[in-house]
């Protein structure tokens, strides 16, 4: 019995603490699409490219997203070229993205870690009476974890955007690699006023999961 309170316990923090973790990650991927690319070029505040029409950005920006979430091979934006003939992208470009096509791969394989956790656990409390009119509860902690995040986000990083640019650089990739003229390919498709909306676009969604979460738990918890 001991045990099993124990194994119960276990569950229920871990479906607290992962969960967030899990819908933060899965929220991202949509974020690389074109619908995304296309509502983020509309907005006024994003820059216009010096290199490319809005239609060539949208075509280049997809076919970078395309490379990033498909098993396609380096050689895929290597052989893209400009009007005039061109590559798109040089060596330093294509090397990062090499980098962070692994990254993003990282990123979905914990994904279904966390996922598999949150699950697992979920369908631990479940099997058990003892936890099983508590799920609801503990769905409703966990909708109040990632929106407090969030909402502390949104303040903080418009106030120090640059600083955290550069430290999520930093962390993620191996000295100035991520470092390029404002002519280069990738600064022209993907300016930083690009990030700082994407970044914001990104925790509000989060924030809207936990929302539609904590009303479905409360909703729970009230039917039971």
């Amino acid at each position: 019995m001991a045990a099993k309170k124990i194994l119960l316990r276990i569950c229920a923090i871990v479906m607290i603490v992962v969960t967030p973790w899990f819908l933060a990650l899965t929220t991202m991927f949509p974020l690389i699409s074109s619908p995304f690319l296309r509502v983020q070029y509309a907005r006024p505040d994003v820059p216009p490219s010096s290199r490319f029409s809005p239609e060539e950005r949208q075509s280049f920006a997809e076919a970078a997203a395309h490379y990033l979430v498909s098993r396609e091979g380096i050689e895929y934006l290597a052989n893209l070229s400009d009007d005039d003939g061109l590559p798109l992208f040089n060596e330093r470009e294509l090397t990062h993205m090499v980098d962070v096509k692994v990254l993003l791969g990282q990123a979905a394989r914990l994904d279904i870690v966390l996922g598999l956790l949150t699950a697992g656990s979920l369908g631990i409390l479940l099997s058990q009476k003892e936890t099983r009119t508590r799920i609801p509860f503990y769905l409703l902690i966990t909708s109040l974890v990632a929106p407090a995040l969030c909402i502390s986000a949104l303040i903080a990083v418009p106030l120090q955007f640059r600083w955290f640019f550069v430290e999520f650089h930093h962390l993620l990739f191996v000295g100035d690699s991520w470092l390029f003229p404002r002519s280069d390919t990738l600064i022209q498709l993907f300016p930083e006023r690009f990030w700082f909306n994407g970044l914001q676009s990104w925790l509000l969604l989060i924030g809207a999961e936990s929302i539609v979460l904590g009303i479905g738990a409360y909703v729970w918890m009230k039917r039971e």
